[in-house]
């Protein structure tokens, strides 16, 4: 059994609530199977000059990358991950590539993924590129964001929230929309947790001007804008709207969870397709920036109908005993 395990690609110090909880999932169950952790190297470490990472890899049995969003058009940050099959203190040791998208990555990468002992996509289309690299199967789950209940009590819900996106023509595009809802509350995916962002006047005169440079769009009429300070907050915002429009992948992972209705602009790489596909609820939810200025302004509008609450259901409990049996998969 595996007893010692260090972790690369720790999205958890990237102040994104979808990030926070996925790695906050993993460590829960390696805990619960009697593994530990004995480091983690933040995302974009230099982990192969972390003095403190090095000696507790020395001492691992077990390195497990998460991977996330990180491996896709032959990005040199993924490649650095995948690196560590090349470097010496990690030989002997198991390597587990898991949560992975995979997407158009040069041949290359093929040789190094074939020294890993578990593969692990998040998407059944980065699966099947990963297979393909490596002449074997390559199984997938949903973003372990999904993994596990919400655990958040139901309540009233009211209210539109207008997420963010990566991309800034997208950001653009919802603050844009944003005016179109009356009372929408602005809640990006990420968040400032220094106590100055959270002051009632001086917060509120930041937070203007970073929603007017973060978006690309000046205004003087921006709508209420909450930075929650944690996932259970953000996730309590978002089980108390009526509907969330947003571009982050994590965004709709987390209103899938609390079964709050959704439309989101397309992100990078088709994620946000990929997992709506793979859960079986089609991408009739997935909306261009002209769609935006167009669509119903009534949240009722876009309630989710019945089929697809059960079918949410569904896709989240099968996620949910395929990622304890990924995580047992790791401790043995």
């Amino acid at each position: 059994m595996t007893r010692n395990a260090v972790i690369l690609n720790d999205t958890s110090t990237r102040y994104h609530h979808g990030c926070a909880r996925v790695v906050r999932l993993l460590l829960d169950g390696l805990r619960r199977e009697d593994v530990t952790v004995l480091a983690r190297s933040a995302a974009r470490n230099d982990w192969e000059r972390d003095a403190d990472f090095l000696s507790a890899l020395e001492r691992a049995d077990l390195v497990v990358i998460n991977g996330e969003g990180t491996l896709h058009h032959g990005a040199a940050a993924g490649e650095r991950l995948l690196k560590i099959a090349d470097f010496v203190p990690a030989q002997g040791k198991k390597l587990a590539l898991i949560n992975a998208m995979y997407d158009q990555n040069p041949p290359q990468w093929a040789e190094l993924l074939n020294r890993f002992d578990i593969l692990s996509a998040r998407d059944s289309d980065s699966a099947a590129q990963m297979s393909a690299a490596v002449g074997r199967p390559v199984d997938w789950l949903p973003d372990l964001s999904l993994s596990a209940p919400a655990e958040i009590s139901a309540q009233p819900r009211s209210g539109v929230i207008i997420g963010d996106s990566v991309r800034i023509e997208r950001r653009r595009a919802l603050a844009r929309a944003a005016h179109r809802f009356s009372g929408a509350t602005y809640i990006p995916t990420k968040t400032l947790r220094h106590p100055v962002w959270h002051l009632p006047v001086l917060g509120s005169v930041l937070k203007s001007a970073l929603y007017a440079l973060y978006n690309g769009y000046p205004t003087l009429r921006r709508p209420r804008f909450e930075m929650p300070r944690d996932e259970a907050e953000y996730l309590r915002l978002i089980a108390g709207a009526e509907l969330h429009i947003t571009g982050r992948f994590h965004a709709v992972c987390l209103s899938l969870l609390t079964r709050t209705p959704f439309l989101a602009v397309t992100s990078t790489s088709g994620k946000i397709e990929k997992l709506l596909t793979d859960l079986g609820l089609g991408t009739q939810r997935v909306i261009s920036d002209t769609d935006l200025l167009r669509m119903d302004s009534d949240p009722a509008a876009h309630a989710f109908s019945p089929q697809e609450l059960a079918q949410i259901d569904s896709a989240l409990a099968d996620a949910t005993q395929r990622a304890a049996a990924l995580i047992r998969e790791l401790a043995s």
